[in-house]
């Protein structure tokens, strides 16, 4: 048997989770105030959202320890098991490199890493794709190779609502905030070289989204893909888009789901994006 492993920043839905049997390993959120480290996925979404709302820096968040994946892999190989590990980007987060020494210290001959050079929905879409390869009858190395296929093909771009919690991360300073909040200015995000940067701004939130739309179709071309919509505690605004991508792109697949808080510490509630990948041959 072949086992998918990622991390809790895939953000995959429960749905897909449970009917592939994906196992996550989730990365450790530092909410401040002298509490202890939480796994990402213990947290409410909407407590976590509240109390980040009302402090002045956001939390600190961090890859999980070594003993996490050692323990994961020793379990899931210990029958001769394989296992095919997909993570954020590297250039995120120090996940991907501590998985890669777990496997070498627990099976390296069965275990395969990648660094998915992404993050959130595109890592999720890439999760997703690997099992549909293993459902079919694939091996450990097909599904990597598709995985490693989508790593140099894929767009991700986002519209973050508001500059607070981008000043709050320390991602800007106070005056950079200030002027864009006067200006109601609303950046845009993408995914580049496998670390989220600065792409353009918007005036508004409707501007922001043809955007994205815009700035993703620039990137991938007139081609069949696989598609994922993401936000953060805006779901209505994420279905309307997720209709609209689905109208002018060419989804083979397509889901929609919310990010959650080792990404959303930065940049906060409003958050909404879209992850495409061309479709592997």
């Amino acid at each position: 048997m072949i086992h998918i492993v990622t991390d809790t920043t895939a953000y995959l839905p429960p749905a897909i989770r449970e009917a592939w049997s994906i196992h996550t390993v989730p990365l450790k959120v530092n909410m401040g105030a002298g509490l202890a480290d939480q796994d990402e996925d213990d947290l409410s979404l909407e407590v976590f959202y509240q109390h980040l709302a009302h402090v002045e820096t956001a939390p600190t968040t961090s890859q999980p320890p070594p003993g996490d994946f050692m323990r994961l892999y020793e379990e899931l190989t210990c029958d001769g098991d394989e296992v095919l590990s997909i993570h954020i980007s590297e250039a995120l987060s120090g996940t991907v490199r501590v998985a890669q020494m777990a496997a070498q210290e627990v099976a390296p001959e069965r275990i395969t890493v990648i660094d998915s050079q992404a993050t959130t929905c595109v890592l999720a879409l890439m999760v997703h794709q690997a099992t549909k390869v293993l459902a079919a009858g694939g091996s450990r190395a097909e599904a990597a190779a598709v995985v490693e296929q989508m790593t140099h093909s894929f767009a991700g771009v986002f519209l973050v609502e508001t500059l607070d919690y981008l000043q709050k991360g320390g991602r800007i300073n106070g005056a950079a905030k200030l002027l864009g909040n006067v200006l109601h200015l609303r950046p845009i995000l993408y995914l580049n070289d496998g670390k989220i940067d600065p792409l353009t701004v918007a005036r508004t939130r409707k501007r922001g989204l043809e955007q994205v739309l815009v700035e993703v179709q620039k990137r991938v071309g007139n081609v069949p893909v696989y598609a994922a919509v993401t936000h953060i505690q805006c779901a209505e605004d994420a279905h309307a888009f997720g209709e609209q991508v689905r109208q002018e792109l060419q989804c083979v697949d397509f889901f929609l789901h919310e990010t959650g808080p080792v990404i959303g510490s930065h940049v906060g509630p409003g958050f909404l994006g879209l992850g495409v990948c061309p479709v592997v041959q």
